[in-house]
């Protein structure tokens, strides 16, 4: 299979990460694959927005688990992209799924669970989305084991930068290999400085699968297709395919 390019907070170069406007320009550049973050609301909506708190993209600093989904539409979302995005609204997962073609997928970042999977799941069920195409990824190790438990159907990646502090490596391939299966979960999606041709091949040979983030240079992006990579998240990923005839 060759590998896939996933739109980073959708086409975010060219638009304000995490909005529709970003996430519709990616599917219409041709992504067949789109990440976002998402957080619960105080009335118990999920929203997508990268950080917990609206200050670095909406200007108003305030924890997005202390407002209404009222209170969050109502915050400009673009404004600090350039003033033509100004206007633009945060929107909330089920927004998102709309958005969505038939053959795409979306990579579903959660910063914990808790009381965001009862309404994970009725999200779900009124999109209408197969579970293939609704994909789950964490750093938090507590919570992507546990969302694969809860939705065993979908696709689970552990976020990591395997780094320790002096920047060497925290696991060792064989380690690492451990480490998912010990999780339970379906592969890696790692910091691309970290993948080597050891790495890639140690997880495919174990059956998981690997992924990388964030790459926007193609000279990066051709030496990982190389390595066997399966994903690689890029916030341009429409103008990375178009740089390597991909």
């Amino acid at each position: 299979m060759a590998v896939q390019f996933v739109a980073h907070r959708g086409e975010s170069e060219a638009a304000p990460e995490n909005t529709l406007e970003s996430f519709t320009l990616a599917w219409a550049r041709g992504a067949r694959v789109i990440e976002g973050d998402f957080h619960l609301t105080r009335d118990g909506e999920v929203v997508c927005m990268h950080d917990s708190n609206a200050g670095r993209t909406c200007g108003v600093k305030r924890e997005l688990a202390e407002l209404t989904l009222a209170e969050i539409k109502a915050l400009d979302a673009g404004a600090w992209k350039g003033p033509q995005w100004r206007f633009t609204r945060v929107p909330t997962l089920a927004e998102v799924l709309r958005t969505m073609p038939d053959y795409g997928e979306i990579y579903i970042e959660l910063k914990s669970v808790g009381p965001i999977v009862d309404r994970l799941r009725e999200i779900f069920a009124a999109s209408g989305c197969r579970p293939e195409q609704l994909t789950f990824i964490a750093f938090d190790e507590t919570t992507i084991s546990a969302v694969k438990r809860l939705f065993p159907a979908h696709r689970a990646y552990w976020l990591t930068c395997n780094e320790r502090e002096d920047r060497g490596f925290l696991y060792t391939p064989d380690e690492l290999a451990a480490k998912l299966r010990s999780l339970g979960v379906d592969g890696i999606d790692l910091l691309e400085s970290k993948a080597t041709p050891e790495y890639v091949e140690t997880l495919h040979k174990a059956g998981f699968t690997f992924h990388v983030w964030t790459v926007d240079q193609p000279e990066r992006a051709k030496t990982l297709i190389d390595l066997g990579v399966d994903s690689i998240t890029s916030n341009r990923a429409y103008a990375l395919r178009q740089e390597l005839n991909a």
